[in-house]
C-alpha cells in the first residue's frame, strides 16, 4: 500500500537526514518514561487506529495496514537500531510524532486514492 510509494521512500530519507536529533542524549530532566521504541510503537499504533476510524473500509484492508505497520516498524528497527533503547527528549518526542503524522498521511492519501 504505501512502503512501495515514493512518498515513503522519501519518509526514510527524512528520517536518515534527522538522524542527528537522536544522536545526542536528552537531558534527563525531559527524558520521557518509554524508550523511542516505545514512542514508535504508542504514537503509530495511535495512527493506525485513527486511519481504521476515518476510513470506511474492509477486514482485509484493515489487515494490510495493519502488516504495513509492522513494516514501518521494521524500518524505523534497521534505522534507529542504536537509540532504540534509549528515553526520547522533548525534540526527540516532538520528531516521532511528526514523523508518525507524515506517515498517517501517508495512509490517508493512499486510501483516498482507492476511494476509501
Amino acid at each position: 500500500m504505501i512502503l512501495e510509494t515514493d512518498g515513503y521512500v522519501e519518509l526514510i530519507q527524512y528520517l536518515t537526514e534527522h538522524l542527528s536529533i537522536f544522536t545526542e542524549p536528552a537531558p534527563t530532566a525531559e527524558q520521557a518514561e518509554e524508550t523511542v521504541r516505545e514512542c514508535f510503537e504508542a504514537q503509530l499504533a495511535n495512527s493506525i487506529i485513527l486511519v481504521n476510524q476515518q476510513h470506511e473500509i474492509d477486514t482485509a484492508t484493515r489487515l494490510e495496514i495493519v502488516r504495513e505497520a509492522d513494516g514501518i516498524l521494521y524500518d524505523l528497527e534497521e534505522v534507529l537500531a542504536s537509540v532504540l533503547d534509549t528515553r526520547p527528549g522533548q525534540q526527540q518526542q516532538a520528531f516521532i510524532k511528526e514523523f508518525v503524522g507524515l506517515v498517517k498521511n501517508l495512509f490517508d492519501c493512499e486510501l483516498s486514492k482507492q476511494g476509501l
